[in-house]
């Protein structure tokens, strides 16, 4: 409401409230159409600045030690651009299990397939996807997946380790954070 506000953007919501019930989407389309709608509440760098920070400040509450945002650039520009990649190698698959429910990939979180993926041996991570729009930071995501799935301890230490492992930070990096989780889990 506060962006919509500085950058004189009429919402058709009177309360944040109002927009988490617009939350409420049936389907692909209805999330895109609210998503569409919202994103035009973003026009300066400030904009991104703030909803990038109050997401960070979010997720260090979940005790998220590294984050990788995306950011989808064709909703803020009117140009028509392509986007490509190449990618050599393995793919992460960066799961969102909260969100696919909400978008009924999936009737129920029981029924995803993010289990059936980890064992074929794919780098399968939990992630959260516009936790503001589908209610579920990584933490959520984590929790409500394990209980769905019954994921056990190595599940979890997997599908945390792939988090990392399909990460852009450096190797250094991905050791050094991959060796404080394989502490943190052989002291469960």
């Amino acid at each position: 409401m506060t962006l919509a506000q500085r950058n004189q953007i009429e919402l058709p919501y009177d309360s944040v409230d109002e927009i988490r019930d617009a939350y409420n989407f049936s389907n692909l389309q209805s999330f895109l159409d609210i998503y569409s709608a919202g994103a035009q509440v973003l026009r300066e760098k400030q904009d991104f600045y703030e909803l990038t920070w109050a997401y960070l400040n979010r997720a260090a509450k979940d005790n998220v030690r590294h984050v990788e945002i995306f950011f989808d650039p064709q909703i803020h520009t009117e140009r028509d651009v392509a986007f490509a990649a190449v990618v050599d190698g393995q793919i992460p698959l960066t799961v969102c299990p909260l969100s696919n429910v909400k978008l009924r990939v999936f009737d129920t979180l029981e029924q995803h397939n993010l289990k059936q993926l980890l064992r074929a041996g794919l780098c399968t991570t939990i992630n959260s996807d516009d936790p503001a729009y589908f209610g579920g930071y990584i933490g959520e995501n984590y929790l409500h997946t394990q209980q769905a799935l019954n994921l056990s301890e190595a599940d979890i230490h997997a599908l945390t380790k792939n988090a990392f492992i399909a990460s852009f930070l450096t190797d250094v990096d991905k050791q050094r954070h991959i060796a404080e989780l394989d502490r943190a889990m052989s002291s469960l």
